[in-house]
């Protein structure tokens, strides 16, 4: 599939606002972004999910398998491996990170359940590895959901993915209210219930040619903004693993509000016709961002530790302080800064570090 620009800088921007969220920026900040941020990639998945995978799930499912599983998978051992490593070299420790050293059995049981439930990361540095689970469980009951509620009433696509929303609102909604947890999910399922619901909403978005019938970019860009701005302060909300009914309802609106202030931006950007060089340098960083998100994923928590090293020489903080996560938040009014522009550059580099050296290529994510 070709790449879509608008998608592309969507998927850049969303990136950049998790590793602002991150970095302990100015909590009203903080509000706005969690307003939207991760739902944005769960309605960018959606948007490229095709009619087409129905004749062909077991190759859709091998994709996601690939893309998603494939990766968390690897990282989780990786950093599994290293754990104890680390621990000992003071990056995690007790007094500040919660952890401790651990044993062979702990290693293997958390190995075990890595492979088979998708969980026991190490969260102090793979912290959003919840979404991997989320978007490859939510993508593969999507789709065969799809498949069947496509064979057993022929509806128009458009009304099968209204179903297949309705019926993820619907379990949210009892789930939230009853205070359930589905079994065998970790953290309870809630976001992956989420994940299924925004993935519709996405592919509503596209087959349903919203953005045609959206015809007042300025306008849409800017009262969606404000809508945002007003329920992230006055309402703040969040996907958040075990969310009381009232948390629940409240994301919606401005989950979807803030995908389509993002949206429109982005077409608007990938639009302007400019000879500016700067603006060129910034689009070409926003695409290779939004094509490059995975790299961040997995290593944005681990370069954090580089400016709280800073932090502690500048300030001389208690060494052990490094392992705060996920940053050190005292003296944060400008820091939060440094932290966001290293978690995105570190990443970067060290993927292109992966794929230049070739006795690192295995670890790239190409």
């Amino acid at each position: 599939m070709m790449r879509n620009n608008t998608i592309s800088i969507c998927k850049a921007i969303g990136i950049i606002l998790m590793v602002i969220g991150h970095a302990g920026s100015p909590s009203f900040v903080g509000r706005f972004i969690y307003a939207f941020h991760m739902p944005l990639f769960f309605i960018a998945s959606g948007y490229f999910f095709s009619t087409k995978n129905l004749d062909n799930k077991i190759s859709f499912i091998k994709k996601r398998f690939k893309g998603l599983y494939i990766p968390f998978v690897k990282w989780s051992f990786i950093f599994l491996l290293l754990h104890n490593l680390l621990f000992k070299a003071n990056i995690l420790n007790a007094r500040f990170g919660g952890t401790t050293l651990y044993s062979y059995k702990i290693i293997l049981d958390k190995a075990f359940h890595i492979l088979t439930t998708m969980g026991s990361y190490e969260p102090a540095i793979l912290g959003t590895f919840w979404f991997l689970r989320s978007l490859f469980v939510a993508s593969i009951v999507f789709c065969l959901l799809f498949y069947v509620i496509d064979k057993l009433f022929h509806l128009k696509h458009i009304n099968t993915a209204l179903i297949i929303c309705f019926m993820a609102f619907a379990t949210g909604f009892v789930m939230s209210y009853m205070r359930i947890n589905l079994p065998y999910i970790p953290q309870g399922g809630i976001r992956e219930i989420y994940g299924l619901f925004y993935i519709g909403v996405g592919f509503l978005f596209r087959n349903s040619r919203m953005d045609g019938k959206l015809k007042y970019d300025n306008l849409i860009l800017i009262s969606s903004f404000i809508i945002v701005c007003l329920i992230s302060y006055f309402n703040p909300t969040s996907l958040s693993t075990n969310p009381k009914l009232k948390l629940y309802l409240g994301t919606f609106i401005p989950a979807i509000v803030g995908w389509i202030m993002t949206y429109k931006f982005s077409s608007w950007f990938d639009n302007v016709i400019s000879e500016n060089i700067i603006f060129v340098y910034i689009k070409k960083g926003l695409l290779y961002l939004g094509d490059n998100t995975m790299p961040i994923i997995v290593f944005h928590f681990i370069s954090f530790k580089i400016v709280s090293f800073i932090k502690i020489a500048y300030y001389g903080y208690d060494p052990l302080m490094i392992a705060c996560h996920p940053v050190i938040s005292y003296h944060n009014e400008v820091f939060w800064i440094y932290y966001s522009i290293v978690g995105l550059v570190i990443p970067l580099l060290l993927n292109y570090l992966f794929l230049k050296i070739k006795y690192l290529r295995f670890l790239s994510f190409k």
